[in-house]
């Protein structure tokens, strides 16, 4: 490299910040409640982990999605590989859920099946709950789904609920035979036919583009309303269709492609029957990225709470000790459940309402401080069971299943380079989306 990307007036600007925010948190601690870590008490567990491997392409996006369980009992192993048409506002995101809704199916099924004491799983509880009703395609796609369908809409949900706890029990019986699946794990591509062919197949919108109505004075954007809507106005003309149409729907938000729309909301509803059914364990989450400021903030200190309770650590005992901080309440998640979904997933509405119990833990002298999360309180009693399998400050099954289930990019791009090769040898015609990708420019 021809240039320094650091030199000494840089090291003394950072240096400098970094001493100011010390001194800050130095002048502004308040004490702290850190509690010594109970006594070990032997349980059983297992910890899940998931990974993703993606490769954009000429208008295509290949992927493939993976869970691990590593823990009291066998491994246990789902994948999913799949192609999307890539759309730049909802693929990476479909894959991202696609991936938790893996985490999430083999948490509960391990747990099931190996009927464990606890559910390790890496990130928050506070996430799972929260990034469904922020994935804003979803929030679209129902409203879409709700106008076309009007009463049938429920009927719709209770439909897939019923097929996905089939999809549970059959993934449940090749888990035990077999201890992976590929086949029908992520299940909304089987759910979109059957859905398609009983609910929207002799719609009117079925494969056409609606009319644009303008919307209420508070949201003037235009709106999007399928023709399947205007049945109802038979023998009316077309300003008094629109007028009562602009009445009953300025609030809603109806996309165009029907299609899209069906696939979008089943892979959210797929997403939350997993958490719902996760929820019926005893879940223990551990992050360890995070920039929380529930007791920082309280202090009037503009830093993450880590290096301030760091701080408060070793002005209070001298150094770094192993011990454990519980949040003075339940973290509340700030989104809820789009109103027509909620009778579904009690659960997921009950653990959002209430909170999520927290709590920061040093498991051992100079180690890193985690955030814990859990459906159920955080006390000496849970901290026991889990320190069973603490090893070096860290919980060994969380690590063996971060190791089992990455996803090497040297195999995954040399497993798409043969499946790109058959099928640019058996369907030339199909080259148009698989040329293009970004590795001459990586």
């Amino acid at each position: 490299m021809g240039y320094r990307l650091i030199d000494r007036a840089s090291v003394d600007r950072i240096k400098l910040m970094l001493q100011r925010g010390y001194a800050e948190a130095q002048e502004k601690l308040k004490t702290i409640e850190w509690r010594e870590l109970p006594d070990r008490r032997e349980s059983k567990v297992y910890a899940i982990d998931g990974s993703q491997g993606k490769q954009r392409l000429s208008g295509t996006i290949f992927y493939a999605v993976s869970s691990y369980a590593f823990g009291n009992g066998p491994a246990y192993r789902l994948v999913y590989t799949n192609a999307m048409l890539y759309n730049q506002g909802i693929s990476d995101q479909i894959i991202r859920l696609q991936m938790e809704t893996l985490e999430n199916k083999l948490g509960y099924l391990a747990a099931k099946i190996g009927n464990v004491d606890y559910v390790m799983m890496d990130g928050t509880l506070t996430g799972s709950l929260t990034r469904p009703p922020v994935y804003p395609e979803s929030v679209r796609g129902i409203n879409a789904l709700q106008v076309v369908l009007e009463d049938e809409f429920a009927s719709m949900i209770e439909f897939v609920l019923e097929r996905l706890e089939k999809n549970y029990q059959d993934l449940e019986s090749r888990l035990k035979k077999e201890g992976k699946s590929h086949e029908e794990v992520i299940f909304a591509e089987s759910l979109m036919r059957d859905v398609f062919r009983k609910f929207f197949r002799n719609k009117l919108i079925a494969h056409s583009k609606g009319i644009r109505i303008r919307n209420c004075e508070t949201a003037p954007e235009k709106v999007l309303i399928p023709l399947d809507a205007l049945e109802r106005y038979r023998g009316r003309s077309v300003e008094e269709a629109v007028e009562n149409l602009r009445k009953k729907y300025c609030r809603e938000i109806v996309i165009e492609d029907i299609r899209e729309a069906i696939h979008v909301v089943l892979s959210y509803i797929e997403y939350l029957y997993s958490l719902e059914q996760l929820l019926d364990m005893n879940l223990i989450y551990v992050a360890k990225s995070f920039y929380t400021k529930r007791f920082s903030k309280k202090a009037g200190v503009d830093l993450p709470d880590v290096p301030y309770l760091d701080a408060y650590i070793r002005k209070k005992f001298g150094e770094e000790i192993p011990g454990y901080l519980p949040f003075p309440e339940p973290v509340k998640v700030e989104h809820s459940l789009p109103e027509s979904l909620r009778e579904f997933f009690p659960k997921i509405e009950d653990m959002s309402s209430r909170g999520v119990p927290s709590a920061y833990i040093r498991t051992m002298k100079g180690g890193v401080i985690y955030l814990l999360q859990s459906n159920r309180e955080i006390n000496d009693d849970l901290l026991a069971e889990i320190l069973w399998h603490e090893r070096n400050g860290y919980f060994r099954p969380l690590q063996r299943a971060h190791e089992g289930v990455k996803i090497e990019k040297k195999a995954f791009d040399a497993e798409l380079k043969a499946l790109l090769n058959i099928i640019k040898a058996e369907s030339p015609e199909l080259r148009v989306f698989l040329k293009y990708g970004r590795s001459p420019l990586e």
